[in-house]
């Protein structure tokens, strides 16, 4: 069953469902379409507000990626056969994407829409012209399989995350840049914030999301972690909001959590300001990084 909710409102707008199980479910830049990619090798493009069926991709294997292009008129499908395929939204092949060694486990589009990188069972990722089908860089230095692949607000970057337990962030035009190790499991997840200072990063093998500093990558906070080893299901996916203030956090099947993030310390100190109108304790003082000493002033007078 998938189900559509306004952000704003938190109401269902819409829902559908399949016979078979859901792999992947993505929205186009302005949110009216949608497509899911389901088990049984079935891709659907779908209208984001009534759930109208606009376009159906069927294939002969499983399909573990379908990808909509930012302006909604390319789809990224692959298979099992290692190739991926450009498809204009009637399900019609524009081009083939051939390259990998294995089979491909992730996919994203560039803002514009002009390169789409994907990432690989065989340890790589690479980006690709879209009007060319041709691979423009082969990303290499991963030890387990590329599980995921998002390009940067800007498009000049591109963040990898694998089951090697890392995450890599690569310059489109002169390769890697950072290497992002701290979880002790394979990332599931992994996206840039809306303004391209922060990655949050998710693992449900060590059952924890992390939030790190693109800059640096220095890993700043470590934002949810299940340390009861009885929980069989950890943290499978986390994504900022628009604004890049808070990120939801998906937790097993049931459950989505929302935490604060923020994106400067004049904006953690202003938080302490507005939700304590008094003067701090030298607890809560160190609690956010300030000196202890009440004579520096943090609350308004």
């Amino acid at each position: 069953m998938v189900r559509v909710f306004d952000v704003a409102t938190g109401r269902e707008t819409t829902q559908f469902q399949s016979d078979a199980g859901l792999i992947k479910i993505q929205f186009d830049r302005d949110g009216k379409s949608l497509v899911c990619a389901w088990i049984n090798g079935t891709a659907q493009l779908r209208d984001a507000t009534t759930g109208t069926e606009l376009a159906v991709i069927a294939t002969s294997s499983n399909l573990p990626q379908a990808v909509l292009s930012p302006d909604g008129r390319l789809i990224l499908s692959a298979r099992e056969d290692n190739v991926g395929r450009l498809l204009a939204t009637s399900g019609a092949e524009l081009r083939a994407l051939v390259g990998h060694q294995d089979r491909i486990t992730a996919a994203a589009f560039n803002p514009d829409g002009q390169l789409v990188a994907t990432g690989s069972l065989d340890h790589t990722a690479r980006i690709w012209s879209t009007t060319e089908g041709t691979s423009v860089r082969m990303l290499e230095g991963h030890t387990g399989a590329v599980t995921v692949v998002a390009f940067s607000p800007d498009g000049q970057s591109l963040l990898t995350a694998s089951s090697d337990g890392t995450a890599r962030i690569w310059s489109i035009a002169g390769g890697l840049e950072k290497v992002l190790r701290g979880h002790s499991g394979a990332l599931d997840s992994a996206e840039f914030s809306p303004n391209g200072s922060y990655v949050v990063t998710a693992s449900t093998e060590d059952r924890t999301v992390r939030l790190w500093a693109v800059q640096s990558g220095r890993q700043i906070a470590v934002l949810g972690s299940q340390d009861d080893a009885s929980v069989r299901r950890g943290f499978t996916r986390a994504a900022f909001s628009a604004d890049g203030t808070h990120v939801a956090i998906i937790s097993g099947e049931q459950r989505v959590s929302i935490v604060r993030v923020f994106q400067t310390p004049k904006d953690l100190i202003d938080f302490a300001r507005w939700t304590v109108p008094r003067e701090l304790t030298p607890c809560e003082r160190r609690s956010f990084f300030l000196p202890e000493d009440p004579a520096t002033g943090t609350c308004p007078s």
